[in-house]
């Protein structure tokens, strides 16, 4: 400490500036002399201000060593609070917050209370430290650190401390404090207020109130309530989307910080097009709270960032390595939350652990709805959550008029972990179960009605609850609250699209005895629903056990079931042609009910099954007007879908095939269906090769090829690569080409679709015509066409005119009649 430092101590003891100097070398253990040769005076003077200086902080008037020691030791303690007040200086880069500066910069000169709220871990103290160091218009600022006072002690010895004041037990220290700031500006870096946050706010409201001069930058959890605080709330910082490009993760501060701290702990760490995705994973995961992605960076000395993605799962097991000298909370993660859940009453740890069992944002009448359960009531939960959103444990966004919160994954896990240590984990899991499954069985009338993008909206918002719901639901002993959801909602998938998810529920489900009654029935219609997008004959199957049931139940089940039979005739060992009657009758019975969605629905998949495209062109086209008149965007999308794929399989009306696709382009865009959204795109791409593009369809085959697997949509999989194939057939590589026809025709098979089987069989004839292998061209010829049978009133087609002239007649029929009777099994091994 320099001589030009005055504490207020000395200054309200009444030192001079010249017994400073001297107390200062005093201090530094410099004899009289010495002072006396520093300072250029005489001994005798050194020797009258040493006694001043010890009459005025109240040592014996006398020089002798002993009495001298209390200036030396009141110099040393002097030093110590001078230092411990001082502003820690930063070991590592800032990075990041540019636009919470700019703001905190504008506002800590415009208030003179100003309180940075947010989750621990999220940054607070260092963004409290990089503003001081940058704002020049007030006076240095003064740290006053709580971290070492324990909750419930009073808060004046470190403001007296920081300030270098003596503070006593009783009032006298306020005083003191109050009257050392009302000597000129000061500006205090108050920081974690949370545990102390009554004490604190109590001294800083009299401070501000009594003092014109002093300016208060605070941190704390939440806000302090004192009169004229502006609260600024700390969020994370922004996390990457999901690519491998560098720049566009690295654009992200949360991945500039992983980056910069791998970097340092792991010399010569980048984020490359290799590990960009799994960087911008891990920020993802961790939501970009600093403190997290610091202590995942730090073990980049022991995982590459693939690996330790896949490790997030145990996140507080993993992020334990915190630098040495920090604060014991900011060492882990999971010590970092857990100084926030030391701080709940035992209702606001009980409601924050029964937040955990979200999976997705909320809004407050659903938590109330869920969480308001014996020993918590519904009362107790008005009370309790503001004070969780006051402690940033529970974090906030305001979309128009709606409010929504949710649980940042690490917070969600460690209060989780939280619950389950209670044992009250399976009760707070079926509250939330119950009321989601419900409620999206519930959504049903709209998703078939007139609010269909209401209910779209709703499925999407809680798909991640539902999905936590479903995995409660299969993990009880009996399967009726599962079957309810997925046979609640039955053809209402039809709308929501085909998802991953639910082929594994039904996987799980079908383990476990099948449902009897109604909901059987139900739960056969919707096995056939679903089943169909990826084998079609056991989805028959069910659709006749469907059928079988119905008999006795009601009218309305008798026609679902009669609308599975018909939307199932896609099974190769269905006798083609067999669906018409079947949806005849089921169109008329709906009309008789009065459901204008199902009969939508029949006459939309009756015009799927005529063989006369013109006709079956006109069918679609009315089944798409009546899911306009009926407020259904996403089946008109459908239905324009498969008109624009009439039109290209013929090579007829393409230009109005454009127009098709455009509108359901819009349609699924503005209904957020991302199954048909994918539709279209094939489609698209179907239009373009159908114009001899194939150059623009080939990438896009290969992105949808991914995406309608993840989906669990086999046939247009199938499909992608039959456009694959052909792509790359148009640049005369027949080898690569045929690769991607055969896994077409290796999924068809599975599928046991006759339409997709037939045209896998015909490109991949086609392709092994091209590469000189006719005669196993002909062969898949034969399998086609015993699927499918051609008319002999129609032109023959000219592959078969050609392999016939290639093989001769004789080696041609004989190849035709192999295939005919070859097992579609058989097939994968040509």
């Amino acid at each position: 400490m320099g001589s030009d430092v005055f504490p207020e101590e000395l200054r309200a003891a009444g030192v001079t500036p010249r017994e400073l100097e001297i107390f200062w070398l005093v201090g530094d253990r410099l004899h009289n002399q010495e002072i006396a040769d520093a300072l250029h005076v005489s001994e005798r003077t050194v020797e009258s201000h040493v006694s001043a200086l010890l009459r005025k902080l109240g040592g014996p008037d006398r020089q002798a060593s002993p009495n001298r020691r209390i200036l030396v030791e009141t110099a040393e303690r002097l030093r110590a609070l001078q230092d411990a007040a001082a502003l820690p200086q930063p070991i590592s880069s800032f990075v990041g917050r540019g636009r919470e500066i700019d703001d905190l910069c504008r506002l800590v000169r415009a208030n003179r209370l100003l309180t940075l709220t947010g989750p621990a871990g999220t940054g607070k103290t260092r963004l409290a430290l990089r503003l001081a160091n940058l704002v020049t218009t007030l006076p240095p600022a003064v740290l006053v650190d709580f971290a070492r006072v324990a909750p419930g002690q009073s808060v004046e010895r470190e403001f007296a401390d920081a300030l270098g004041l003596v503070a006593g037990d009783g009032g006298g220290s306020r005083a003191r404090i109050r009257a050392a700031l009302a000597k000129g500006p000061h500006w205090l870096l108050v920081d974690n207020c949370e545990h102390v946050a009554d004490g604190a706010a109590a001294l800083l409201a009299d401070l501000l109130a009594t003092t014109r001069g002093l300016h208060v930058l605070a941190t704390s959890h939440g806000p302090l309530r004192v009169a004229g605080e502006v609260v600024y709330e700390i969020p994370p910082l922004p996390v990457p989307g999901e690519c491998d490009d560098p720049a566009a993760v690295l654009s992200a501060a949360s991945a500039r910080l992983f980056a910069d701290r791998a970097a340092a702990v792991s010399p010569g760490f980048e984020v490359t097009s290799d590990n960009a995705r799994h960087v911008a994973v891990i920020c993802r995961r961790l939501d970009g709270l600093p403190l997290a992605i610091e202590l995942a960076a730090a073990r980049t000395r022991v995982f590459s960032a693939a690996e330790l993605r896949t490790r997030l799962d145990d996140r507080f097991a993993v992020l334990t390595d915190g630098a040495r000298g920090a604060p014991a909370r900011h060492r882990t993660l999971e010590e970092a939350l857990d100084w926030s859940y030391g701080l709940l009453s035992g209702e606001e740890r009980l409601l924050f652990e029964r937040c955990s069992v979200f999976a997705s944002t909320f809004d407050y009448d659903t938590a109330a709805r869920i969480l308001g359960y014996p020993p918590l009531s519904a009362a107790a939960v008005v009370q309790t959550f503001p004070r969780l959103l006051d402690r940033s444990l529970i974090s906030r966004r305001r979309l128009d008029q709606t409010t929504e919160y949710w649980l940042l994954d690490s917070v969600r896990q460690f209060a989780h972990r939280r619950l389950e240590a209670s044992g009250a984990a399976d009760a707070a899991r079926e509250q939330h179960a119950r009321h989601h499954l419900g409620q999206g069985v519930a959504a049903l009338t709209d998703l078939c009605g007139r609010d269909q993008a209401a209910a779209l909206r709703w499925f999407g918002h809680h798909w991640a609850d539902l999905r936590a719901a479903m995995q409660w639901a299969l993990q009880r002993p009996e399967t009726t609250v599962a079957w309810e959801f997925l046979a609640g909602i039955c053809t209402g998938w039809e709308v929501l699209g085909a998802r991953g998810e639910l082929f594994d529920w039904l996987d799980t489900l079908l383990e476990h005895p099948f449902p009897q009654g109604s909901l059987g029935v139900r739960a056969a219609i919707t096995c056939a629903f679903l089943l169909d997008y990826q084998d079609t004959e056991r989805a028959r199957g069910f659709a006749e056990l469907a059928y079988e049931r119905a008999e006795s139940a009601s009218d309305h089940d008798r026609a679902l079931a009669l609308l599975a039979l018909g939307w199932t005739a896609r099974a190769a060992a269905v006798p083609q042609g067999s669906e018409y009657e079947v949806l005849e009758r089921a169109v008329s019975l709906f009309e008789r009910l009065g459901d204008d969605w199902h009969r939508a629905l029949a006459l939309f998949r009756l015009g799927l099954s005529v063989p006369d495209t013109p006709a079956a062109l006109t069918r679609l086209a009315d089944a798409a007007d009546l899911f306009d008149r009926l407020h259904n965007p996403v089946k008109r999308s459908n239905c324009l879908f498969h008109l624009a794929n009439l039109a290209i399989d013929d090579r007829i009306r393409l230009d109005e095939a454009a127009t098709w696709l455009a509108e359901a382009g819009r349609l699924a865009g503005t209904s957020g269906n991302e199954h048909e959204r994918l539709h279209t795109e094939l489609a698209l791409a179907r239009l373009d090769q159908a114009r001899e593009d194939h150059t623009a369809a080939g990438p896009r085959y290969v992105r949808l090829l991914s995406e309608f697997r993840q989906i669990g949509d086999l046939r247009c999989a199938a499909r992608c690569l039959h456009g694959l194939g052909g792509a790359v057939a148009s640049t005369g590589d027949h080898g690569p080409a045929r690769r991607h026809l055969a896994e077409a025709l290796e999924i068809a098979v599975g599928l046991g679709d006759r339409n997709v089987l037939v045209t896998s069989l015909l490109l991949l004839a086609g392709a092994d015509h091209a590469s000189g292998r006719p005669d196993r061209a002909a062969i898949l010829l034969g399998a086609a066409e015993n699927l499918a049978p051609t008319s002999p009133a129609r032109p023959e087609p000219p592959l078969r005119a050609a392999l016939r002239e290639r093989l001769g007649p004789a080696g041609f029929a004989m190849a035709l009649a192999t295939g005919r009777s070859i097992p579609l099994t058989a097939l994968r091994s040509l």
